[in-house]
């Protein structure tokens, strides 16, 4: 536990109260000042903070700490107990509000309340990672990433639903995976590229007809929305669908009924819609090629999907499902890991083309490598992976894919060090950027503080590697 109070009695008797809980470790600090080295430091499992003290007030503890760490508990103490002090620190997300003077009993009772909190949480997730473990959708989208890990939870919280899907991201960032996660195979899945479709034969596909309706109409067809009554109907590139049938698609959704080409009746429908858009569709809205009314109707719920530049931490666990998945496929030796070099090459590409282009890369690498695929060398990667193609603004502390010499955790911690640099040692937004949880990104830094060779946590400038 990290204490953070200036008044040395109070302190001591804190100290003695927490350590003979038996449950933590104590670590003093008389003001707050160095907040965020303290906390890269003590790596701490729960935070007591005065709420008055000099150089950083105990909101500004709230604050800091949950930008870093949303699940790190805060607790705050005060001789200025007020009910709007306290609702102010609940507000802000502390865990709980202890006024002074303050028993023994009380620091007792508040730290079996965190523990039950923590047990409750470590329970939930792990019957969240069974579940995805189990579940074969889930398990289809792949990756570690805390971004990933939210998406799967978002998808068990409203899979059992029948409220309407837009899921939003770049073409290749797996947005057909994700619908067929939502359907979870229970009844039919139909999914439909829009915009494939010819605008004219369009509305006959999606809606019926019936034998006779128009020319070339021999035979009576139910239409795409019918054949996925009872499951799920998935309409990709939904943004390319032309104005008129957005208004025919906007009307069967109220009715929750189709009227097939020909027909006088209208059939009843029940189909859960999802749908996939690799623009923004507000953006859409706006510029008035889709409707907005239809818009609100399917957008019940959104997601985004981020694109593979977003999450890198992935990339090994992809690269290396790819290559044992081709490696069958083709007859090839089935490899587990990849090479150094191999991975800080694949690290280093920006992948426009998001999972897809690197599935497709990893299959022509498992194909024409050399050596039967015993490594993945250098030498079947194109020149735009390989050397060229590099992010944008790269700095020389990134990989270099001819260091054969390199390790694994020498590049990660090259292009971590690099990152902290283009963040200006902003460590919450070098952890976004990198994808990685906050406390995990301090474990590496704290790690490497004493190495000489290393990055200061304080310091991650001087001097340049």
């Amino acid at each position: 536990m990290l204490v953070l109070e200036d008044e040395p009695d109070v302190a001591r008797m804190l100290s003695w109260a927490i350590k003979d809980s038996g449950r933590y470790e104590v670590t003093l600090n008389s003001d707050a000042s160095d907040l965020e080295d303290s906390l890269a430091e003590v790596e701490p499992d729960l935070v007591l903070t005065d709420l008055m003290m000099p150089g950083r007030d105990g909101f500004d503890v709230i604050q800091t700490v949950k930008e870093r760490d949303p699940d790190l508990p805060v607790v705050v103490i005060s001789a200025y107990a007020s009910l709007e002090n306290a609702v102010e620190a609940v507000r802000m997300g502390a865990f709980d509000f202890l006024p002074k003077p303050f028993r023994p009993e009380n620091i007792e009772l508040m730290l079996a309340k965190v523990q039950r909190t923590h047990d409750l949480r470590l329970r939930a997730d792990r019957a969240t990672r069974s579940a995805q473990s189990c579940d074969p959708c889930l398990s289809a989208l792949r990756g570690s990433s805390p971004i990933m890990q939210r998406l799967r939870e978002w998808i068990l919280k409203v899979r059992d639903t029948q409220a309407n899907v837009v899921i939003e991201g770049e073409s290749g960032t797996g947005k057909e995976l994700v619908a067929q996660a939502l359907h979870a195979g229970r009844g039919p899945f139909v999914a439909i590229n829009v915009a494939a479709i010819p605008q004219d034969l369009a509305e006959a596909e999606l809606f019926g007809y019936r034998r006779g309706a128009f020319t070339g109409a021999d035979r009576d067809h139910p239409g795409l929305l019918v054949e996925a009554s009872g499951g799920v109907l998935f309409l990709d590139e939904i943004n390319a669908m032309p104005l008129g049938l957005q208004a025919k698609l906007l009307r069967t959704l109220q009715n929750r009924s189709v009227r097939a080409l020909g027909c006088t009746e209208d059939r009843p429908l029940d189909f859960r819609l999802v749908t996939a858009t690799n623009q923004p569709l507000e953006q859409a809205v706006e510029e008035g090629t889709f409707r907005r009314d239809l818009f609100h109707r399917i957008n019940v719920l959104g997601v985004q999907l981020p694109p593979l530049r977003d999450r890198t931490e992935d990339i090994p666990e992809l690269a290396e499902s790819f290559v044992q998945r081709y490696a069958r496929t083709h007859g090839r030796p089935v490899v587990r890991r990849l090479a150094p070099e191999a991975i800080s090459a694949l690290l280093g590409y920006e992948w426009p083309g998001n999972v897809r282009e690197l599935e497709n890369f990893i299959e022509q690498a498992v194909i024409l490598c050399p050596d039967g695929l015993t490594s993945l060398p250098l030498g079947v990667f194109p020149d735009a992976i390989g050397g060229g193609g590099w992010r944008a603004g790269a700095e020389p502390g990134l990989p270099d894919p001819g260091d054969t010499g390199a390790t694994l955790a020498a590049v990660e911690r090259r292009y971590i060090e690099a990152v902290l640099r283009e963040t200006g040692n902003n460590k919450a937004q070098a952890a976004r950027v990198l994808g990685i949880d906050y406390k995990t990104l301090l474990r590496k830094l704290a790690a490497w503080k004493d190495d000489p060779r290393g990055v200061s946590p304080k310091d991650p400038f001087e001097p340049p590697l």
